[in-house]
């Protein structure tokens, strides 16, 4: 039984170190990399840890040290060696891959194949994203650069000595959970930040898909002053807005699950009940929709100033939370859902999934939200009222108006 572990092991190994060596084999091809390893080279290097730490386990742990050395050696030597051929300095991608290949290799010996898979996935994206990358950091700008750096600092360095734990009376204030908050909103607008960046200028469709990852707020502003000035394009514009505001619940839906999933099951036919609609909405729209072009300026998620907001709206909306259920109990707790919805549902909802199932009710918690995101389709609404183009305007606040009585209706349902 052990030997057939071990051969199903190496050939995992194996496998691995072919999907890496078949992407640098494909790079090499369309001349993005060098000849230093390819579909060969690479299952061998994994081969190579798979046998160094099998005998370094068997006799002693010291010949796995000196595989270490030795792939490290020829690693340095292949990377000297390519660049006196070639005669102009060249990255050392390859040579990195093929030494963490080592490592991915051991790890297949040892049984840890989830996490040798994980990293080999990663790697091959990495490698292959090649140009994405490029093209992402050449269109990068200094601001959104330094912008980066300072919030990488902020979670990644201040993050980890803050002090779990609550002060004052009930408990209303937790730095680290307030600070991983803001961490974790950040990231789900970073991620559709880049997205936003990669694709450009593809369509307002898009543009409103990809922008509600960031703020469908921003989105629904942006496109109210647009409307104003291109009438013809309404319809396309309204698409945009609904597209914008139906990634709301699936953001709400994911912040949800990731911090409680005790209440997700609660918030998970209302949200995608609302979802559904925004997709019929959408459908229709898009037959009708001209097409154009559309860009939402939105600046980058990473700002300091920004985060810091959120931070302090954050902790107000938690103690407004807990004070308005320590003293009203459930009604309290959907007066703040209402009036914290006309700025960010993100702060509410985060607050509630911490209190849902401990001192709150999850079907409290549950109402909370959804109040919080009819709420914020209602302050959308009006601002695509009063100020978008006659025509756009309309049109936005019929369709809102009528995710507002359906999600009226869910809460008096479920």
């Amino acid at each position: 039984m052990a030997e057939l572990v071990i051969l199903k092991n190496i050939l995992v190994a194996l496998a691995l170190g072919a999907l890496i060596g078949l992407e640098r084999e494909y790079a090499r091809y369309k001349k993005r990399g060098h000849e230093y390893a390819g579909i060969r080279t690479f299952p061998l290097i994994a081969l190579f840890g798979f046998l160094s730490a099998y005998f370094g386990d068997l006799y002693s742990v010291w010949i796995l040290g000196i595989g270490i050395l030795l792939i490290g050696l020829l690693v340095v030597i292949a990377y000297f060696l390519m660049n006196r051929r070639t005669r102009h300095y060249i990255g050392a991608t390859t040579e990195v891959a093929g030494f963490i290949m080592f490592f991915i290799g051991a790890l297949c010996y040892y049984d840890e194949l989830a996490l040798a898979a994980v990293i080999t996935v990663v790697m091959a994206v990495i490698l292959y994203a090649r140009s994405m990358l490029h093209h992402f950091a050449k269109r990068m700008t200094p601001q959104e650069l330094r912008d980066t750096i300072k919030f990488a600092v902020i979670a990644l360095v201040i993050l980890p000595f803050l002090p779990n734990k609550g002060y004052g009376p009930l408990e209303l204030f937790n730095p680290f959970i307030t600070w991983l908050m803001v961490v974790f909103i950040s990231g789900i607008s970073f991620i559709g930040y880049i997205l936003m960046k990669w694709i450009g200028e593809r369509g307002i469709a898009v543009t409103g898909l990809l922008g509600g990852l960031v703020s469908s707020m921003a989105v629904t502003t942006s496109f109210a002053e647009r409307s104003t000035q291109q009438k013809k394009i309404f319809r396309t514009l309204v698409l945009g807005v609904i597209l914008a505001n139906g990634v709301m619940f699936i953001r709400v839906l994911i912040e949800v699950f990731v911090l409680n999933r005790t209440l997700f099951p609660h918030l998970l036919i209302p949200l995608l009940v609302l979802f559904a609609l925004s997709g019929i909405f959408s459908y229709f729209l898009w037959k009708k929709a001209a097409k154009a072009k559309g860009k939402v300026q939105l600046s980058s998620p990473f700002t300091l100033l920004p985060a810091l907001k959120f931070a302090a709206f954050f902790s107000i909306i938690l103690a407004l939370a807990k004070v308005a259920l320590f003293y009203f109990a459930s009604r309290g707790v959907y007066l703040v859902s209402f009036l914290s919805g006309f700025a960010d549902v993100d702060a509410i909802t985060v607050s509630l999934s911490q209190l849902a199932g401990e001192s709150l009710a999850l079907e409290t918690a549950r109402n909370g939200i959804v109040i919080a995101a009819l709420t914020n389709i209602a302050a959308k609404g009006g601002i695509a009222y009063w100020f978008g183009g006659k025509e756009f305007g309309k049109l936005v606040a019929v369709l809102f108006a009528s995710l507002i009585v359906a999600g009226i209706g869910l809460l008096f349902l479920l």
